[in-house]
Order: structure tokens, then sequence, then C-alpha cells
């Protein structure tokens, strides 16, 4: 008689006990997401500045890849890559403040539709109302730190998703958690999950949490090789006057103001200066970043979840903390293409514990991965590739080459965001670079990298007679890669030019 209750309780759509002890139930899905999180900060990729134990923790009992890529180094295209798995110039989001098309497939909405239910917490920076969500609640475009208002799907969205919203006190990555776990305890505990949790941190203005107001104070952090980079013949050199503010950030924000009131006109004393100020301002947001990845983890451990629930941890985009002199994104050097990438399966289906991934994969990679874990099918548009395989340790005819795409910010100053008015794509490989600016001052520039010989990429070989071939090949390698993802501008712009970079 209890077996046939368990059937008929099945059939009925009812779960029991013993019914989901008998059948494997489908993968929840956390998805943590920093931004601004450069991998020099995480301490399980070597970081020299800082620990990041839950981080850390997560990468013990996961898979560390090592070769993961942002497609377009910046938050809102960066985020429309997520969310579809397709590249910008198909997903519609080329530049900063661009709009999202939320009509459009992503992930989420086939994730409902495969039985899951969803939720985005955080940072969403798409402008438009999320769609495929069951609940969100995030911030109006960048919010703040302290005591920040949040956009939820209880209340009419208006004023195109920039204003408006409910003000949670405290601290903002502590709130976003905080919603967070609050979602996980409502949630409809028959159905599998996939929760977004997008954190604000450790982008700037860097306010600390009060808890670090007084982390590292007096310490003295070491210095990048590069931090006093001069850019010779590479693009940076060419207009090395208007990116000082690169250099001596001019950010508008009044916890810069005491430090640049210090400078005395001397460039290399004034960058050491900067640097010191900025990279402790940075660190204290990371740490409450990883602190709350630790209460996301015990959350799961608590209530039961952990040996069922997928946890992903990775930024929106990489980030120079002083490498080049730099201290943003957007360039195709390594800081800023790198992404730090954390996949934690569960035992139960194959996850590895403490491994790490060479395989070159990116954040296009994200929504086929998830999909692919849930079950829910990837449809046959999506540009990116499921990493399941590389998880469980199968082989897989990998790509070995990872193309790129930056187009600007929209509606940005070009004194404030010099960067901003030039394009910027090129294809990497495991051990060479080929970076084009299509626009830059008028004609193209273009950069060939030996990272193996030069991991710092401080000499541009774009001209060198023993790499011409080298150069010739990975010029193939761009075009078939952009016209394998339907990039037509850059396959015309390539088609007229021949490259060579004089």
């Amino acid at each position: 008689m209890k077996n046939v209750l368990v059937r008929l309780f099945a059939l009925a759509g009812f779960a029991t006990a013993a019914a989901v002890a008998s059948t494997p139930a489908r993968l929840n899905i956390v998805y943590i997401m920093a931004d601004d999180l450069g991998r020099q900060a995480v301490s399980c990729y070597g970081s020299r500045l800082m620990q990041t134990p839950q981080i850390d923790r997560l990468a013990r009992d996961g898979t560390r890849f090592t070769e993961s890529f942002a497609s377009n180094s910046i938050c809102s295209p960066s985020r429309a890559v997520l969310i579809t798995g397709k590249y910008n110039h198909v997903c519609g989001v080329r530049e900063l403040g661009m709009h999202f098309d939320g009509a459009q497939p992503t992930f989420p909405k086939l994730l409902q539709r495969a039985g899951y239910q969803t939720a985005l917490v955080g940072k969403w920076h798409l402008f438009t109302q999320p769609t495929g969500f069951d609940f969100f609640s995030v911030l109006p475009g960048q919010g703040q730190y302290l005591d920040c208002p949040f956009k939820d799907s209880t209340r009419p969205w208006g004023d195109n998703g920039n204003r408006g919203g409910v003000v949670h006190q405290g601290y903002v990555t502590d709130v976003i958690t905080d919603i967070a776990l609050d979602w996980l305890e409502r949630r409809d505990p028959s159905k599998p999950f996939c929760l977004q949790i997008h954190h604000k941190a450790p982008h700037s203005p860097h306010i600390p949490a009060p808890r670090h107001a007084d982390l590292f104070k007096g310490k003295v952090w070491p210095e990048p090789a590069n931090l006093l980079d001069a850019y010779g013949g590479r693009a940076p050199e060419i207009v090395a006057d208007e990116i000082s503010w690169s250099r001596l950030p001019q950010q508008p924000e009044p916890q810069y103001a005491p430090v640049r009131q210090k400078f005395s006109g001397d460039r290399e004393r004034d960058t050491r200066l900067i640097y010191q100020e900025y990279v402790g301002n940075y660190l204290r947001l990371v740490a409450a970043l990883d602190e709350n990845v630790g209460r996301v983890l015990d959350y799961l451990d608590r209530s039961g979840l952990t040996e069922n629930t997928v946890v992903i941890l990775t930024s929106d985009n990489g980030f120079f903390l002083g490498e080049h002199g730099f201290y943003n994104k957007m360039w195709m050097y390594e800081e800023s293409l790198h992404l730090p990438l954390i996949v934690r399966l569960p035992k139960a289906v194959g996850g590895k514990r403490t491994a790490v991934s060479h395989d070159l994969v990116g954040m296009i990679d994200i929504a086929p991965t998830i999909l692919d874990l849930a079950g829910a099918g990837v449809p046959a548009d999506i540009q990116g590739r499921s990493i399941k395989p590389l998880l469980l340790g199968q082989p897989v005819d990998w790509r070995s080459a990872f193309y790129y795409h930056y187009y600007g910010a929209a509606g940005q100053s070009p004194v404030g965001n010099w960067i901003a008015r030039h394009e910027i794509f090129g294809v990497r490989t495991k051990s060479e670079k080929l970076v084009c600016y299509p626009t830059w001052k008028g004609g193209a520039f273009w950069e060939f990298f030996d990272l193996r010989q030069d991991p710092q990429e401080m000499n541009n070989r774009i001209a060198a007679p023993d790499a011409k071939q080298r150069v010739i090949d990975a010029r193939v390698v761009l075009r078939r890669l952009a016209e394998h993802y339907q990039d037509k501008e850059a396959v015309a712009f390539l088609d007229l030019t021949d490259g060579s970079g004089r």
C-alpha cells in the first residue's frame, strides 16, 4: 500500500520523502557575481594583497578556472552577455548605459519554463524592468553602499528603473545577502531554484562597511611591477596625457580629495601615493564581499541544500589595481580581461574538489552552463558553450581562442572616460594575444603579445620580424571568430585592412 501511495502522489505531482529519495532532484543554482572584482584581490588566485577565506573555501570544494574572460569588460554589456549567452552585437547592449530589451530570450525565462523558481537580488544595471524572475529586488542604477533603496517585483517599476524603491537600512553588501537568504527561506521547497546574487562591491565609490573602516590601517601594499608603465610602443602611449586621470585617479568621490591635495606634481611620487590609498579602500569592500559569500555558504550547509546546489562565483569584469598605472577595466590587457570564476558542483553529480581548469572560458558560457546543469536545454542560437563537461573532467573538444569586443561607453564624457571614445576587439589564445583598436586617433592600431615571454604585456611585437607569421596566423583566427560569432562590423573592418599595425 505504501508503494502504491507513493506512485499515486507522484502521478498527482506531490512530493513524498520516498519519492524524493528514489528520484534524483534537479539541481538548484546559486550564482554570485561581484562588480569590478579583480583576481589580484582573491587569495586562491595568488593575491599578494589580502586573504579571502570564504571565496577560497568555495574553491577548495569546487573548480577554479584560471583562464576565464569577459566578452566585453564593462558593466551593462557584460550583464547582458550573462543573461543571454550571446555577444553584445547580438543581445543589443554594446555600451555602458544602453537599455536591455527584456522581451528577448534569457536563461532565467528558460529555467521558468523548465519548472524552476528564479530570483535576482542586487545590482541589475540594465535599466529596464527585469524579466524572467519570480522575484527580484534590485538597486536603482548603481545604488549606494549605505541605506540603499531597492526596487522589487512587488511594486511598480516606474521611471525606467533609475529612481525610486524602498530604502533598506544597513550596508548594501550585507543587505543584498539578507534579502537573498530571506527569499531562500520563503521559496517553494517543492521546486528547484536559481538565485542570482549580484553585489555592488567592490565597485567605486569605496565606502566600507562601518566594521571595516579601520581595516588594513597603516598597511603598505606591494606595488605591481608595471605601476609606473610608460606605455612605450603600445596603444596607451598615443594618448598618455589624456589618461593621466587613470594613473592619478580624478574620480569625484570625496574620499580621494585629501590624497589629491597631497600631490606634488612629481608623477612617480603621486602615482605611488594614490596607489596606496586606492588599494586599501578597494580591499575593504572585498572583505565585506568575502564575508557575505561565507554567509550564503553557511546557509546552504545549515539548510541541507549544499548537497544539491551548484554555486557559481564570478565578477562582471576584471579590474586593474595599479597594473599599467590603471584603476579601471575596458582594456583587453590581462587584468581587465580576466574574471575570477569558481564553480562548485555537488559531490553526488560528480563535482570535483580543489580542481583547477586552464581551459578558455568566459561570461558568454554562464547561461548555457546553468541551463545544461538544470537540464533545461540549451537553445541553438546561444553563442556560449556549457562548461559542464569541464567541471566533470570529461573529454571535450574545447575552444583554443577567445573573442573579445569592447565598444565604448555611451553617454560618458571623453575627458572623464577617455577610453569610451575607442573600440577594442581581439583574440586571446593560451599563449598569445592580438588586439585591434580600429578607430584609434583616426586610424587602426594593433598590438601583439607573447604571453609566455611577456605576461605583463609590456612589449608590443606587432612589427617584430620574427613574429610576422604568428601575427598573420592570429589575424586569421580573429577573423574566423568574428565571422563565427556573426560580428559583421568586425569582419568588414578586417577584410579592409592588412592588420600590419604600420
